[in-house]
């Protein structure tokens, strides 16, 4: 799992994945593990609990989500449009 890494895209499909989950607090050290992994792979946290990234990452996420065992805890989307978007679109180097 140290060694994950998302392959990125040439091109930007203008879709953006949204990670979210609600880990109990009795977990919360799975939980804290769990936003650790998911910013070294370069995904970026929109909440503490909601995080995203520009490029296909459903394996990667599945991979992380089946390791911990947190399956009914996380969910991905897929959307087209997200508002506010800007900073993101800087952060990933996408165009405006």
């Amino acid at each position: 799992i140290d060694k994950l890494e998302i392959i990125k895209q040439k091109i930007w499909d203008k879709k953006w994945r949204i990670i979210m989950f609600d880990i109990p607090e009795k977990l919360r050290r799975l939980r804290d593990s769990l936003r650790l992994h998911f910013k070294e792979i370069g995904l970026m946290e929109l909440q503490k609990s909601v995080f995203v990234y520009p490029y296909p990452c459903a394996d990667e996420i599945s991979f992380i989500v089946e390791f911990f065992e947190i399956r009914h805890y996380v969910h991905l989307a897929e959307v087209t449009k997200l508002s506010n978007d800007s900073r993101l679109r800087l952060h990933f180097d996408l165009p405006a």
